[in-house]
C-alpha cells in the first residue's frame, strides 16, 4: 500500500494567468482523490494551501519583490520536506510552474538524493530573470546555475546535471541547449522523439533510471502535451507528446517503483474547452 500526500497550491506569479490559481480545484474536481482511495492507496490529503493575501498579491504580483516571492517559495518547499518526513508521497497540484522550484527543493532537503524527470514543453533554463516569467528560471536554479536570488530556495542542495531528464521541448533557445549539453542532462527534444519512436525513448529513460538507481521526481507540465488534448494552459505549442504517449509513459514510470514524488502544473481551468484537461 503507498502513502501519499496530496497537497494543492492555488498560487500565482504572473498577474496575467489568474486562471492558473484554479487548477488545484478543477483537478479534485475529477474526483482523483476517491480514485486514488479505491486504489488501495493511504491517502492523507493536505487540501488546498490558502490563496495569497492582499499583501502577498500587492508585493508579488504588483511590486514583484523578489524576497515576498521566495519567502513563499520557502514555505511551500518546507511543507513538501514535512509530507516526505512522514513517509509519504508528496503529490502536488497547482497551476503556476514556479511552484515546481519548491517542491524539487522540497525533496532535495535533508540530502536527499533526487532524480528529476522534467516533462515540460520548456527547458526552463534561462540563467537570468526574466520579468514575470520566473518559471522559465526553475531547471537553471535547481543545477545551481540560475539567478543567486532563487538559489537561496534551494538552500545550495542543487541537483547534479546528469540525475535530471528533460522531455518533450520544442522550439528553445540556443544558450538553453548550450546549457544543457555542459551540464549532462539528458535530454529528448520532440523532434528527437519523433525520430526515435516514443517506446524507444521511454526505454531509454527507464534504463537509465534503473542504473541510477535513485528516488525519482516527476514534474509533468501539461504544456508538454500537444494542446489538442490539453488545451487548458498558458503556453500553447503545437507538436507536442500526444495523450496515449504519455500514458505509456507514466504507465511505465509506476512499474519501475523509482517514482517518490509528483508535481502537475501548467493547468488554466479558464483557457480549458469542453473540460479535457480534467
Amino acid at each position: 500500500m503507498e502513502k501519499l500526500g496530496i497537497l494543492g497550491v492555488p498560487w500565482m506569479f504572473h498577474e496575467k494567468r489568474q486562471g492558473v490559481a484554479l487548477a488545484p480545484y478543477a483537478i479534485r474536481y475529477t474526483g482523483i482523490i476517491g480514485a486514488l482511495d479505491k486504489m488501495g492507496n493511504d491517502i492523507i490529503d493536505y487540501h488546498n494551501m490558502a490563496f495569497f493575501t492582499e499583501m502577498e498579491q500587492e508585493a508579488i504580483l504588483k511590486s514583484k519583490d523578489m524576497k515576498a516571492i521566495t519567502y513563499k517559495a520557502k514555505e511551500l518547499r518546507d511543507i513538501v520536506t514535512d509530507i516526505r518526513l512522514e513517509n509519504a508521497m508528496p503529490i502536488v497540484f497547482g497551476g503556476d510552474q514556479f511552484i515546481s522550484l519548491s517542491t524539487i527543493a522540497g525533496m532535495q532537503a535533508n540530502d536527499t538524493e533526487q532524480m528529476v524527470i522534467w516533462v515540460n514543453a520548456h527547458a526552463d533554463m534561462e540563467q537570468v530573470l526574466q520579468g514575470d516569467d520566473l518559471c522559465h528560471n526553475v531547471m537553471a536554479t535547481v543545477i545551481g546555475r540560475g539567478p543567486e536570488v532563487l538559489e537561496t530556495v534551494m538552500n545550495q542542495q542543487f541537483i547534479k546535471g546528469d540525475d535530471i531528464c528533460i522531455l518533450g521541448t520544442r522550439r528553445i533557445g540556443q544558450k538553453e541547449i548550450d546549457l544543457i549539453k555542459n551540464e549532462k542532462i539528458m535530454h529528448y527534444e520532440m523532434t528527437t522523439i519523433d525520430k526515435m519512436g516514443f517506446s524507444m525513448v521511454t526505454d531509454e529513460i527507464i534504463q537509465w533510471m534503473a542504473k541510477k538507481k535513485g528516488p525519482v521526481h516527476l514534474v509533468l507540465d501539461v504544456d508538454a502535451i500537444d494542446p489538442e488534448f490539453t488545451p487548458g494552459t498558458d503556453f500553447l505549442s503545437q507538436g507536442g507528446i500526444y495523450w496515449r504517449e504519455i500514458r505509456y509513459f507514466m504507465k511505465n514510470l509506476a512499474l519501475s517503483n523509482q517514482i517518490q514524488a509528483m508535481t502537475f502544473t501548467g493547468i488554466n481551468p479558464l483557457n480549458d474547452e469542453k473540460k479535457q484537461n480534467i
